[in-house]
């Protein structure tokens, strides 16, 4: 990842990045907490959609309908 960044003259911020393991062969999540100094995470936010280890869109689904709940309790009734 260094290596790569500095061939296009780019520093990675380590205290934003963040990294998904997804091993689709044996269908497992490793216990990995941090590599290179960068944390190891489930699931990430990219262009408002949510990506997920499990490749699945149900945790994008529940997440938008909870921001639309939140939405609608804000909302106040015209009389």
């Amino acid at each position: 990842m260094e290596s790569i960044s500095l061939e296009f003259h780019l520093k990675i911020n380590r205290a934003n990045t963040k990294m998904m393991i997804v091993d689709c062969i044996n269908n497992s999540t490793p216990e990995v907490i941090q590599i290179a100094n960068c944390d190891v995470v489930q699931s990430y936010i990219y262009l408002g959609a949510q990506i997920s280890i499990n490749g699945g869109c149900i945790d994008e689904i529940k997440r938008r309908m909870a921001m639309s709940r939140s939405a609608m309790d804000k909302l106040q009734r015209i009389s």
